[in-house]
């Protein structure tokens, strides 16, 4: 998907229609989308569930029907559905509006809930939308990383195939991170299931960057057909991996062959002894698996019961593969 955010709108309306910027799409939006689908891509949109968008142009709060029948007939395969400007309604009650307008064009269209976490919108956002987001604007910082992934990994239970828990758009390539804590960042919103929307500016990546983008291994385990979100196992609280304890945290998923575990260390400091991952603590089976490390392409071998991974740097995650033998 190519998703176009927020000012892609005019200041007004015409004739009760939302109608592109002709300045930046002097072409308008349905040739733009015949111009994505023709090199086999697809186009997203956005507006939001209020009386101005974001950024304060014409929103659809009260056009639901009109304007997603405009989208249709755009030939919009996406959209994200913001949450600025809203009345006293509930959040339920305004985004499934937009849900039932949706459903009577017929068109299909991911419909992305961005109502930034609140009203517990996990709870029902599988019935409304296709993902939701679980909290507020990521920013290109580590600590805010941290802190969204962290809300987002107990939510585990609610995103299934149909409809994903979204902690927010991947930050890499933006520059205010480094290479490992971009590493950290796109490993852990892989195994979080999270829709993987790339928010940097493709034409001035680093190719170091695009690199960690473009990793099939890391991807494959966000495309993996089980839906399983990865839940934390081990070093789950900030007590647990802060201060003088200097744990890593272990989290897990489970693959069509297996599991997918990541090992996280969040301080500051390198953890030089090593961890211990014992499969009976973390809930997996007494099977033996064939091991590999996705980053560095390290293979362990056959492991069972348990094995050790080795020192792991300031704000580093390896990732590691378990194919069950």
């Amino acid at each position: 998907y190519v998703n176009i955010d927020d000012c892609w709108m005019a200041n007004a309306r015409v004739d009760g229609k939302l109608v592109a910027n002709a300045t930046r799409f002097p072409s308008g939006i349905k040739a733009l989308a015949k111009y994505c689908h023709d090199k086999g891509l697809k186009l997203g949109i956005y507006s939001s569930a209020g009386t101005k968008t974001c950024q304060k142009l014409p929103a659809s709060l009260g056009y639901e029907d009109v304007d997603a029948a405009t989208w249709a007939s755009w030939d919009i395969d996406y959209l994200k559905y913001d949450n600025c400007f809203r009345d006293s309604q509930s959040a339920l009650a305004r985004y499934s509006k937009m849900r039932d307008a949706l459903n009577k064009t017929g068109r299909p269209m991911f419909y992305s809930i961005c109502n930034w976490g609140q009203e517990e919108v996990w709870k029902w956002g599988k019935d409304v939308g296709n993902s939701w987001r679980t909290t507020g604007d990521i920013e290109d910082r580590f600590e805010s990383m941290r802190k969204i992934y962290m809300r987002n990994v107990i939510l585990g239970d609610y995103g299934k195939p149909g409809g994903w828990n979204d902690p927010d758009m991947l930050e890499v390539g933006n520059g205010k991170m480094n290479t490992i804590e971009y590493r950290t960042h796109f490993t852990l919103w892989a195994m979080a299931k999270s829709p993987l929307l790339i928010g940097c500016d493709l034409t001035k990546i680093k190719k170091v960057d695009l690199d960690i983008l473009k990793n099939k291994a890391i991807i494959a385990l966000n495309q993996d057909k089980t839906g399983d979100q990865a839940r934390c196992k081990m070093a789950c609280r900030e007590q647990d991996f802060r201060r003088t304890a200097r744990r890593a945290q272990i989290a897990v998923m489970k693959t069509v062959d297996g599991y997918a575990l990541a090992i996280t260390n969040w301080n500051d400091r390198q953890i030089i002894y090593g961890t211990r991952v014992v499969f009976s603590e973390l809930g997996l089976d007494g099977s033996s698996y064939k091991a590999v490390e996705l980053w560095t392409k390290q293979e362990l071998g056959v492991v069972k019961d348990s094995f050790i991974h080795r020192a792991l740097v300031p704000h580093g995650t390896a990732v590691y593969r378990l194919t069950k033998v």
